[in-house]
């Protein structure tokens, strides 16, 4: 089984419905059973650096947090994500292969 981190972003400071629901997120970690390897942790707010010399600057879309999967390769990987509640919080994700 290949590793994935799942980043999750915000969504974007003000918008409508952006709601986190714990409830929700705990189903869908159980719902993955074997297939989360680790469950990650929610972000508390975050900046952007994109150069050295700017210095940080209020990010987009913030990070909001992380998790590791546990897939057979990336289009189960997406397939599993396509879940995540984040989405249902005006969110997005990006899906990264750990190297072994």
């Amino acid at each position: 089984m290949e590793r994935f981190l799942l980043v999750y972003r915000a969504a974007p400071e003000g918008a409508a419905g952006a709601q986190h629901d714990p409830q929700r997120w705990a189903a869908w970690f159980d719902a993955l059973g074997a297939h989360l390897l680790e469950r990650g942790s929610r972000g508390q707010g975050s900046v952007a650096i994109d150069t050295r010399l700017a210095g940080p600057k209020s990010s987009a879309s913030a990070l909001a947090g992380y998790s590791v999967l546990g897939a057979s390769d990336f289009n189960e990987a997406v397939r599993l994500a396509q879940q995540c509640p984040i989405f249902d919080e005006h969110g997005s994700l990006e899906i990264a292969h750990l190297a072994p």
